[in-house]
């Protein structure tokens, strides 16, 4: 369905993803996943977006929305992420032994644009079962791969 604006009639859809800094299974109450829901849907609401499917998981989001074409992805993106990142922290201090640096996200993102070959219906299904896959790992792990560490030197 197309929406107008001002100046343009649209229907820019995108699928985000984006992980926790160092990939850390850090929400893991469901208390701090709803809150970020909350946090994202406020994000949205001010910036003139439109979520149509949402899943907080311990260590990542994922986002079904709609952006205007006045702004880019990435500045969507960085909204969502800085704004959240900052509100979490401030109402669950205790995260903060999780982002000593104080950044919750990644700084690295996943975008799809939402058309031919992925349908949305697609996408709405797949975010909305999301919670209960339990095989997701290998897929996600070629999103987001996890920091491996460096072998010690023997001495």
């Amino acid at each position: 369905m197309f929406r107008r604006s001002s100046h343009a009639v649209f229907d820019c859809r995108y699928h985000l993803i984006w992980a926790t800094k160092r990939r850390r299974r850090a929400l893991r109450r469901e208390e701090e996943r709803d809150y970020c829901k909350r946090l994202l849907g406020r994000v949205a609401e001010k910036y003139e977006m439109t979520i149509l499917a949402i899943e907080v998981d311990e260590d990542h989001v994922h986002l079904y929305v709609e952006i205007p074409p006045q702004q880019s992805v990435w500045s969507a993106v960085r909204k969502f992420k800085s704004l959240s990142g900052r509100y979490l922290v401030r109402r669950f201090p205790y995260l903060r032994r999780h982002f000593y640096d104080g950044a919750v996200w990644s700084p690295s993102y996943f975008v799809r644009s939402i058309g031919e070959g992925v349908t949305a219906e697609t996408v709405r299904r797949y975010i909305e079962t999301h919670e209960g896959r339990a095989n997701l790992e290998s897929v996600q792990a070629e999103l987001f791969p996890r920091p491996r560490a460096k072998p010690r030197k023997k001495q």
